[in-house]
Formats: structure tokens, C-alpha cells, sequence
């Protein structure tokens, strides 16, 4: 990347994606007031980071009462990008910073799903998932589902995706997916981050679920992940409910019952 290129100069070396996003970046005032060492470390970022570039490049200069200044600099992990900006509150007429948290790959990294299962027709089971988490330091309830690969904003090879991960999870070497219900999508914490993954859910054969490894394990790079599956009766959903405190399972849940798919 080279330091001494105006930013016009050096948008002409980007690539044809990046050309596209520096242009829409350029009708931002906030992008406009940003160091020029930022302007192009962020639009040299890797191609992995594309959906964060393309999220940031709609980011508008005023956001209710906060007027935008600048992207003061952005920090990466190996997989979030917590970008910080320099605002004004047009109320307080006060400066100060604000910031977010991103995925790599954008705010529609991917999806999570809830498992049932069906007998003669109708939905007898939900499987839940219980594992050891990092981020929360223990055990608690986890959805099927995680990250997979974008191409402009979509899911490369959606159903082929889904039953793979619904496969590992289970231990199963095939399965029947019966119905699958798309939910929409889901902001799982505005006040921290920009994520607003898909949601699910997936019908599967109550003969195929009697095969399910109860206690399963999978590697993921460098990290094993050992799980406990739980089929549980439907009759004891209200239950799970009121002790399940993870989101993606809520809000399943709650969109299928305002969908009449499932009742209490």
C-alpha cells in the first residue's frame, strides 16, 4: 500500500470491488475528514473483510441526535473489527467517541437454527444443544448454525450449508430435512453490535433423529468442541423457555409461535 498516492491515485490501484466502494465512500463527510493513512488501510483490507468494508461504505454522517466526524482507526482481531469514530451530539454539543463491533465478513455473517422433529406428521421433539462457550467462560445453550461463506450478500449454497451443519452437530452421516423455515433475521445486541444474523428453523424425521450421537464432538481448526444433544418433548417447551437464555433460541421460538407453526 502505498503512503505517498493521493486518495484519488490510489483508488485507481484497488481492485474493481474496492473501486466501487471507495466511490461511495468519497459521499461520506465522515470518510472525507478520516486521516488518509486510514482511508487506505481500510480499503486495503483483505478480501475475507469485504463485507465489513461494504457495511462501513453505507454508514451514514448522521445518526439521530450524533453527527459522524471521522473513523478515528479500527482494531482487528481474528475475526471482529471494532471500528471507532469521533461524534458530536448536536443536544450536549459535546465531542467524543463511539464505537461498534463487526464481523469480518459483515453484519449478516450467517445463521442459527432450531431443530424438531416430526412423527406421523406432526412435530413431537426440539433438540437443544448444550457446550462450553469461551466468550460467556462455561457452559450454556448454543443454536445450529455459525459463519459460512458470502458472495454478495448471500449465502453461497444455502441448503447444502445447513444440512452440513446440522449433520456435524448431530453426528449423523445423512439426514432427511423435512421443512425448512426461514425466520427473517434477528439484531441480537444493537447497543454493541452491527450483527443481524438469519434465523431458522428445520424440520427433521423422527426415524433419522432415533440415530443422533447424544454426546458429540467436532474440530475446528485448532479447537476441539465436545457438545451434549437433548431431545426433548415438545410438551416441555414452556419449560425450556423461561431457562434458556440464549437468543437465538428466543427468538426462534417466538417468531414460530406468532407464526401458529408451534403452540404452548
Amino acid at each position: 500500500m502505498s503512503t505517498d498516492l493521493s486518495f484519488q491515485e490510489f483508488s485507481y490501484t484497488l481492485p474493481p470491488n474496492r473501486q466501487l466502494l471507495a466511490a461511495k465512500f468519497v459521499d461520506k463527510s465522515w470518510f472525507r475528514n478520516t486521516d488518509l493513512a486510514i482511508q487506505k488501510q481500510l480499503l486495503s483490507l483483505p478480501d475475507d473483510h469485504e463485507g465489513f468494508v461494504f457495511d462501513l461504505s453505507n454508514r451514514p454522517d448522521h445518526i439521530g441526535d450524533i453527527d459522524v466526524l471521522r473513523l478515528e482507526r479500527f482494531v482487528e482481531g481474528d475475526f471482529l473489527v471494532v471500528p471507532v469514530f469521533n461524534v458530536y451530539s448536536r443536544s450536549t454539543q459535546k465531542t467524543f467517541s463511539k464505537e461498534y463491533v463487526s464481523w469480518k465478513m459483515g453484519k449478516h455473517p450467517g445463521l442459527k437454527g432450531l431443530l424438531f422433529v416430526e412423527k406421523e406428521d406432526k412435530i413431537k421433539y426440539f433438540i437443544t444443544i448444550e457446550a462450553d462457550k469461551f466468550p460467556v467462560g462455561g457452559s450454556t445453550y448454543d443454536a445450529i448454525g455459525g459463519l459460512f461463506q458470502y458472495s454478495k450478500e448471500q449465502i453461497v449454497d444455502l441448503p447444502r450449508e445447513i444440512e452440513k451443519s446440522i449433520k456435524d452437530r448431530l453426528g449423523l452421516k445423512k439426514i432427511n430435512v423435512k421443512r425448512f423455515i426461514d425466520l427473517g433475521r434477528i439484531q441480537s445486541d444493537n447497543g454493541l453490535t452491527i450483527n443481524t444474523p438469519s434465523i431458522f428453523a428445520a424440520i427433521v424425521d423422527g426415524q433419522e433423529a432415533e440415530n443422533i450421537v447424544k454426546v458429540n464432538k467436532i474440530v475446528r481448526g485448532q479447537e476441539s468442541l465436545e457438545y451434549k444433544i437433548n431431545i426433548v418433548p415438545i410438551e416441555q417447551l414452556d419449560q425450556y423457555i423461561s431457562k434458556v437464555d440464549d437468543s437465538f433460541f428466543l427468538a426462534i421460538i417466538s417468531r414460530l409461535l406468532a407464526k401458529k407453526i408451534i403452540s404452548l
